[in-house]
């Protein structure tokens, strides 16, 4: 037996029950516990715009996902994993190119360092105590420690799941399921304590009714149409990470029936637990998972030390939630580096593949490390110097950003395949439509953040940007824009820079390079 193919039996482990749950653990990360108190803030405070906000986000996740469905069916051999390798099917060689560099040093680097990072704050979070102002009579929760110990910590662990998934497979594996229960326990008891609650305070505090002076608007209507649209660019993001699956496919059986089945079971499965969530809080008045606890504790007539505790064990949920989601982008991050590294796409791959020899996967794990060693290290200088994560919060969102209009791209192209069969599919009836919905809503959530949120207010409104989730701080606009508008250019220019290095350092290679 081939030494080279031997990894490759060994390694397909990956069961569809674990796909599922790799899938739920990079989407569900830390933003479903807060996000809905900046929707209701969009939405005027009304439970209405805000449900409807979040089943229009359902329907275009869900829309993009049956669309990738159908493109994930193309038997084309290529050697890139993931959406790279569908990229590169659907969309030829430069577009195909582009992603495949993309993801691995740009997407999954940037997802995993900032996961990490809240990661870090999660930990603390468990030694610091929520604070309860009797004004608003609301519970917030923030880190008292300086900011450099939090980059140490998030260090660490980033560490540890580099080396945990370049040494098993399994260990992995069992991660994703620790952390999907994590996840679930305390968002469903969200959603069922949230309805108890509700009824049995007589519903007094529900964001639904539109007679009391929280939710009734100055002109009479409950229901903002323009709230509803800036909540789904939130919202959409998350959802995304969905296709990180198709990254593990090279530890699967059978990818090509596995990797569409774990997409459409796990993102209806997310979808109604932030539908079930959302209830919940809207229900009970509260805006925060710490806030709804609060309530439920003050409603049972729980003292300090009860809600103390509770808030403990909060922390841990989102800890061990947020460890599920650094697993995941690890889990990518390492495959689509070993894929770039294998085929030689990426720049070093040469080096590091020598380095790999018949552990290909710890090549990958070796020059993740590396390279989101060195963007910890650059973000850590403003963050420590700022003692704030709102570089961090600020840069969080950017990846998601721009590869939502990567996903509008590609459905585009397979609508256009869908017609023109250059690739070979399993075509679906309904695609034309669910293509023309995800084409419309991803790039509606690229378009309006990029063109209105970090240029348009610019001339508009001068209020500034609050960046950071527990040791934030406001961010004159026209500077958040500046360092948006500089990562977008880096990020579109990262796949030339690669392949120029690779054309200076290998002058006679073979490699077809994104310009060719």
């Amino acid at each position: 037996m081939n030494k080279e193919n031997k990894p490759n039996k060994t390694t397909a482990k990956i069961g569809l029950f674990s796909s599922i749950t790799i899938l739920i653990s990079a989407v569900v990360g830390i933003g479903i516990f807060f996000k809905n108190k900046s929707i209701l803030g969009n939405n005027n405070s009304d439970g209405w715009g805000v449900l409807i906000s979040w089943l229009i986000a359902t329907i275009i996740t869900l829309t993009t996902a049956l669309a990738f469905a159908e493109i994930i069916t193309s038997d084309k051999k290529h050697d890139g994993s993931g959406l790279a390798g569908w990229t590169y099917k659907i969309c030829g060689h430069k577009f195909g190119r582009f992603v495949l560099i993309a993801m691995p040093l740009f997407y999954f680097i940037f997802k995993l360092v900032d996961t990490s990072f809240f990661a870090g704050e999660s930990v603390l979070l468990i030694f610091n105590k929520p604070v309860y102002d009797p004004v608003s009579g609301s519970t917030s929760i923030s880190i008292e420690q300086n900011v450099w110990i939090v980059v140490l910590v998030a260090y660490l662990i980033m560490v540890g799941f580099i080396t945990m998934n370049g040494i098993s497979t399994r260990a992995a594996k069992g991660v994703s399921w620790v952390a999907s229960i994590c996840k679930f326990t305390p968002l469903i008891l969200i959603g069922f304590l949230g309805i108890i609650f509700g009824a049995l305070d007589g519903f007094t505090h529900t964001f639904f009714s539109t007679n009391t002076p929280i939710t009734k608007l100055a002109n009479g209507s409950s229901i903002s149409i323009l709230g509803i649209f800036a909540s789904l660019p939130a919202l959409l993001f998350t959802f995304d990470s969905f296709l990180i699956v198709g990254n593990a496919a090279g530890n699967m059986s059978k990818p090509q029936q596995q990797v569409p089945k774990a997409i459409l079971i796990g993102i209806p499965i997310v979808a109604g637990l932030y539908l079930f969530v959302t209830v919940g809080q809207l229900l009970t008045g509260q805006r925060d998972v710490y806030a709804f606890f609060d309530f439920i504790v003050t409603k049972v007539n729980g003292g300090n030390k009860a809600k103390t505790v509770v808030n403990i064990l909060i922390g841990c949920a989102i800890m061990l939630s947020l460890f599920g989601s650094i697993n995941a982008m690890t889990l990518g991050a390492v495959r689509s580096l070993q894929a770039g590294i294998e085929s030689h796409d990426i720049v070093g791959a040469i080096v590091f593949k020598r380095l790999g020899r018949n552990l290909p996967l710890r090549a990958g794990c070796l020059y993740g490390l590396i390279i989101a060693s060195g963007v910890c290290g650059i973000m850590a200088i403003p963050t420590i110097i700022l003692n704030s994560d709102s570089v961090y919060d600020g840069v969080s969102n950017l990846p998601t950003l721009f590869f939502f209009m990567i996903y509008a791209l590609v459905v585009l192209f397979g609508l256009i395949n869908h017609y023109s069969n250059k690739v070979e599919v399993k075509k679906m009836k309904i695609y034309p439509f669910i293509a023309v919905i995800s084409i419309i809503g991803c790039g509606f959530a690229f378009g309006y953040n990029l063109f209105y949120e970090f240029f348009g207010r610019c001339f508009t409104d001068d209020t500034p940007v609050k960046w950071g989730m527990f040791k934030g701080q406001e961010i004159d606009r026209v500077i958040a824009s500046i360092f948006v508008w500089s990562v977008l250019i880096i990020f579109i220019a990262l796949p030339f820079i690669n392949d120029l290095c690779i054309s200076k350092l290998r002058p006679g290679t073979k490699q077809r390079l994104i310009w060719q």
